[in-house]
């Protein structure tokens, strides 16, 4: 199933570059809502709970690229902030966080998906709290 939403999104992109344009090459708002919960469900969901995410939606950006926005809150770095992944032509995903302002605070181009959690983790937990997770070791009573 991921294989044909990535192909489907593959062509309508690569139909927009050829043809420089953006008539007939839209998506629908399922297919839309269909990347967004794709990509939602390639992260995993304790680090969606840590960081309280809330508030999610499917949008499209301004170069026509479809991804996922959130919001989360009370991390080690972020009161309040907004987080937006970009599903780019190259089958990657861009990640923006933005503060309150809608001020773009951090940003990482050309993830694969196996590495969205643990990049996400690190982009709004300082990295303190980050060393601190990965050393501790189970211990049995």
């Amino acid at each position: 199933m991921l294989d044909y939403i990535m192909g489907y999104y593959r062509f309508l992109y690569m139909s927009n570059i050829k043809n420089n344009t953006t008539e007939g090459a839209t998506m629908t708002n399922s297919e839309m809502m269909q990347v967004a919960e794709t990509i939602r469900s390639q992260i995993h969901p304790t680090v969606l709970m840590c960081s309280a995410s809330r508030n999610f939606g499917a949008y499209e950006n301004k170069d026509g690229l479809f991804g996922v926005q959130f919001k989360i809150s009370n991390t080690s770095k972020y009161k309040f902030a907004t987080v937006r992944i970009t599903l780019n032509g190259c089958d990657l995903y861009d990640i923006e966080i933005k503060n309150i302002r809608g001020r773009i605070v951090d940003s990482k181009t050309d993830i694969y998906c196996d590495q969205l959690s643990s990049i996400l983790e690190s982009m709004w937990e300082k990295k303190e709290i980050v060393n601190r997770w990965t050393k501790k070791e189970l211990k049995y009573a």
